[in-house]
């Protein structure tokens, strides 16, 4: 099949996070897949009332410039859809963008907790998390119940096949959706295998804990509010300690009011940093001086009632492992998957197993050096060749 046209699905953009750099990844490797002789549109529109058409709008290059990308044939499509407040203008909107698909080869879906149908002549569903069933949302009425049920076989079967970011996800997946067709596990790409080598130098760490990720209070929260009292609570113990937290922050009102309170806390304290928008090569040299990495999402959430509200994979901790920071992580989500307990990093359950770990490595060099070493080797596991290398299956597998 001749694949010209590809539709990428991800409002998502200007957050510049984890899931836009496996985006990122996804569309060069159609771009080299295809020998350049393909378009991709990435379809944004303004959802939580972002602007879509504003003058500082993420662009491709910004793209680029923040994963180190070299897209040439991808472009940004964007589609004014006014914010549904009823079920019938969630489903109006939802048509307007699945009609959108039909113009193109290939559909991908990246768009978190989408119930979006594929309507391109090939869709692939790449999960960052599964959403609800339908017809477990609609009410108790036989037929809601049977619009749900619909709407379902049509969303699951529009798509030719499901990817998964993370063993973590493909569990929810199968609870979800109990797939009666293949699905797959393919980790997100974090680096080139070559890349990695010479990232870990001894000599260059401080007394350095880091923290990276989105500034927000929604969905699958990075909890950096929570983060910086456990470092406040404990700062005499830690007081040998810088704690660093990078991250994007959007314009919308509730996450700049989030940031202004971490501020407020780590203002407290004479050791706590902010970077806001950090730049790509600022938060390299962020990890090649941290000893430490902190992560917390999933933090005070029951991970079996609200699961996409946890890490599903984790591309910052795998990016600090790579450069030596040991993880100290919260034992939950995809974080399992990458920390080993007591081997690579540790995994903790609540504040004061996470300041005991901390502590821990802060005082055993030999120790933490031995973590540091297996981390940089455990975090080879995910590379953008490995990535290319299970797409090229896919699309084998697909004839396209």
């Amino acid at each position: 099949m001749s694949i010209k046209k590809v539709l990428v699905l991800n409002p998502y953009i200007p957050t510049l996070g984890g899931g836009e750099k496996h985006m990122g990844y996804m569309c060069q490797f159609i771009e080299k897949y295809y020998n350049y002789d393909v378009r991709i549109d990435i379809l944004v529109h303004n959802y939580n009332e972002v602007d879509i058409h504003a003058e500082d709008y993420v662009t491709i290059y910004d793209i680029n410039n923040q994963f180190g990308l070299a897209l040439k044939n991808t472009h940004i499509r964007k589609l004014d859809i006014e914010k549904p407040t009823t079920k019938l203008e969630f489903l109006h909107n939802k048509q307007t963008i699945e009609n959108i698909t039909k113009e193109y080869d290939l559909f991908i879906n990246f768009m978190f907790l989408s119930k979006h149908m594929g309507r391109a002549k090939v869709n692939i569903y790449q999960c960052m998390f599964p959403p609800h069933r339908f017809v477990t949302e609609m009410q108790d009425s036989f037929w809601q119940k049977m619009v749900g049920r619909f709407y379902d076989y049509k969303f699951f079967h529009s798509y030719q096949s499901m990817i998964a970011n993370s063993k973590y996800t493909q569990h929810w997946l199968a609870t979800y959706w109990k797939p009666d067709k293949k699905e797959t596990c393919i980790y997100p790409p974090v680096f080139n295998e070559n890349e990695i080598e010479g990232r870990y130098v001894e000599s260059k760490k401080e007394n350095i804990i880091v923290s990276v990720g989105r500034f927000f209070v929604a969905a699958h929260s990075k909890k950096q509010l929570e983060m910086v009292e456990f470092f406040v609570k404990h700062h005499d113990e830690l007081k040998d300690y810088q704690y660093h937290l990078a991250g994007a922050v959007s314009n919308l009102p509730m996450d700049i009011e989030y940031l202004n309170k971490i501020k407020a806390l780590a203002a407290t304290v004479d050791n706590v940093f902010i970077h806001e928008n950090c730049p790509f090569d600022e938060l390299m040299d962020l990890y090649s001086r941290a000893k430490i990495f902190w992560h917390g999402t999933g933090y005070g959430i029951d991970e079996n009632k609200e699961p996409e509200k946890m890490e599903h994979f984790g591309i910052t901790t795998v990016e600090a492992m790579s450069y030596g920071a040991v993880p100290v992580v919260i034992n939950k989500g995809g974080q399992k998957e990458t920390v080993e307990q007591g081997v690579n990093g540790f995994r903790w359950n609540d504040g004061e197993e996470c300041i005991k770990y901390t502590l821990k490595l802060a005082n055993d060099d030999v120790l933490r050096e031995k973590m540091a070493k297996i981390s940089v080797e455990r975090a080879k596991d995910y590379s953008i060749e490995e990535f290319y290398r299970r797409h090229e299956e896919v699309f084998n597998e697909l004839h396209i």
